[in-house]
């Protein structure tokens, strides 16, 4: 008695599509060439935000940016409308690749922001967290706290 022999049948790996590949690369390029308003936000919409969506996302997520969810959608956003304000300023005869451009721009967008964060993180401190402060911070606290009159 012979055994039949099972027949498998592998599928090969499904080729995922880059998210910012030539074809982003060459709508950049009539977005930019387009004068008319409209047919440059289509271009935009259709071809362009997803990209620009999905290289901000990777970027937060990569470097760290945001933990928050809340914190997340909304540093995604800005990083999204300051790449939409300088896709005019790539120029693709200078042989750059649109993706090399945008990255290192979302990435300097999101580097100054957070230096930005950092900085009024430390210049401030809050008064609803009393029991965190050191003692400097609540001395100068009750400095202000109590104004003498004017009478005095």
């Amino acid at each position: 008695m012979r055994l039949k022999k099972k027949k498998i049948v592998t599928r090969g790996k499904k080729k995922s599509k880059p998210y910012f590949g030539i074809d982003v690369h060459d709508a950049i390029v009539e977005y930019q060439n387009t004068p008319d308003e409209e047919e440059r936000h289509e271009i935009y919409d259709t071809q362009i935000r997803k990209a620009f969506e999905k290289l901000s996302e990777n970027l937060i997520y990569i470097y760290g940016f945001s933990r928050d969810p809340d914190h997340f959608y909304v540093l995604k956003s800005d990083c999204v409308s300051f790449l939409y304000e300088t896709l005019y300023k790539f120029d693709p005869s200078k042989g750059s690749k649109a993706f090399s451009y945008f990255n290192a721009c979302a990435k300097n967008h999101l580097l100054a922001g957070a230096k930005k964060t950092q900085k009024r993180k430390i210049r401030n401190i809050s008064i609803d967290d009393y029991q965190n402060l050191n003692s400097f911070e609540k001395e100068m606290i009750e400095s202000y706290s109590v104004i003498p009159s004017q009478d005095d």
